[in-house]
């Protein structure tokens, strides 16, 4: 519920059990808070300057925290001391966030499933708003985990090309040796085996959006290829000595930048046509409330729904505390936590070394949280990983070449390199039609169990699922 801050000639405005009036996002009014928890005497919310403002317990019984420190007398707090907002605790019942937001709010983008109503989830629905309609290459931006494959369906779903279907890869999961053909598609005989032609991407994108995810890993021998294609439209498979044609509408997406010399720069300036930034979570927590109702609530395989109301505030402030390094995916993992009856484990532990009242003990620090922290490390010599770490660190990470990588320290390319060379591993071609059949009925539409069976990355499996024409 929400409720725009509006002053009285005092320069206060005033929170209690009696007022103000709160209303849903939708417009339905909702009334005020009427909880006999909640003191008659108001909490009292003045804005000092700038971002700043002044909170003042009543004289009441009803304990008040602001950013989770109880506080008995006039305190002083900037919107940015936690990111966006400041949250105000009452008795241990209720959480406001104050925030600064543009209205009317616009709820289409939850439609698409970028869920907040945060300024900045606001800024970036709207620049996607704008330039879906266009063919504009759309760069979006912003660290692991907060949305970016929404934010490019949602601008293809709002483009005239919508009635195609949109296709996605992933440009960490390329191979250098096959970029080529995966792209742009093959000629028969192109290489050893390829016995008929192939189709690549961007001809099964013609007329429609290709999201290219993690293109800040795109292999440097297509990167020149993919500048021509973005420029003119054009094309050449690997061995025809003719040039294809195809409309395609790049969206593409990183969660680190491309200044570096590793990146082709007249490509990146290509790419960002329109630059859209998606703000971590912990720049929104004020959204964090309405993305944990819908993850509590939505229908998930051998998931209960799992009433939010049964989640008291003192279990509540601290996800709103939380830093989230891994943003709306993590956030989602606790989700699923609670709806299992398990305690939150998050990771890093909590701000200032505290730990959530769901948990039965200090969080762990998983490798991969670590990676948030301060410099990364110098990488690994790829040389001395052998194949018994190669397999361990793959299966640990459930087949996820981007967690692997990070498991063994060395870049994505260095472990596409070594999984080319390692016995222990297979190709999806190897794979038969009765293998897959066994592993989807023995694990019903979970993509990673099945890459953890066959052992074959994820993102391979699921290119040669499409290839056949099977839906995961």
């Amino acid at each position: 519920m929400i409720a725009p801050l509006a002053f009285g000639s005092d320069g206060f405005f005033a929170v209690s059990r009696l007022e103000p009036v709160f209303r849903a996002a939708q417009g339905r009014d909702q009334g005020a808070l009427d909880d006999r928890h909640i003191s008659r005497q108001p909490v009292l919310i003045r804005r000092c300057a700038g971002r700043s403002f002044e909170i003042t317990p009543p004289e009441s019984r009803m304990m008040v925290t602001v950013n989770g420190r109880p506080v008995t007398g006039p305190t002083v707090v900037d919107l940015d001391e936690l990111g966006a907002d400041i949250l105000i605790g009452l008795s241990d019942k209720v959480i406001l966030s104050i925030f600064e937001t543009s209205l009317p709010l616009q709820n289409e983008a939850a439609r698409h499933g970028l869920i907040g109503i945060s300024h900045g989830l606001q800024m970036a629905w709207a620049m996607i708003h704008r330039v879906a309609p266009t063919n504009l290459p759309v760069f979006v931006t912003g660290a692991t985990g907060t949305g970016k494959e929404l934010a490019a369906s949602a601008i293809h779903a709002l483009s005239p090309r919508a009635s195609h279907k949109l296709h996605t890869i992933n440009m960490a999961t390329l191979a250098p040796s096959l970029a080529q053909s995966e792209l742009f598609g093959a000629a028969a005989g192109a290489y050893t085996g390829a016995a008929r032609e192939r189709t690549g991407l961007f001809a099964l994108a013609d007329g429609s959006t290709l999201f290219m995810d993690e293109v800040g890993d795109t292999p440097a021998e297509v990167q020149p290829m993919l500048l021509r294609a973005l420029e003119s439209g054009e094309y050449r498979r690997l061995g025809d000595a003719r040039n294809q044609k195809a409309d395609v509408r790049v969206v593409s997406a990183t969660d680190r930048p491309l200044d570096g010399v590793d990146f082709n720069q007249p490509l990146r300036r290509r790419l960002e046509g329109v630059v859209i930034r998606l703000p971590p979570l912990r720049e929104r927590r004020v959204d964090i409330g309405l993305l944990l109702r819908c993850f509590l609530t939505r229908s998930e395989p051998q998931l209960e729904p799992f009433d939010p109301a049964q989640l008291p505030a003192a279990q509540i402030l601290p996800l709103l505390l939380h830093p989230w390094p891994g943003n709306i995916r993590e956030l989602l993992g606790a989700a699923r936590q609670i709806r299992l009856g398990m305690p939150v484990l998050l990771a890093g532990g909590q701000p200032g070394g505290a730990v959530s009242p769901l948990q039965n003990g200090p969080a762990p620090t998983p490798v991969l949280a670590e990676a948030v922290k301060g410099d990364e490390p110098k990488r690994r010599d790829p040389a001395t990983v052998t194949d018994a770490e190669l397999v361990a660190a793959l299966d640990e990470a459930g087949w996820n070449i981007k967690a692997a990588a990070g498991l063994l320290n060395i870049s994505r390319t260095s472990l596409y390199r070594l999984m080319e060379r390692s016995p222990a591993l297979r190709d999806s071609a190897d794979i038969s039609d009765e293998q897959l059949r066994e592993v989807m009925r023995r694990y019903p539409g979970d993509v990673e169990a099945w890459a953890r069976d066959l052992r074959l990355p994820k993102d391979s499996l699921k290119r040669h699922l499409r290839r056949i024409g099977v839906s995961p």
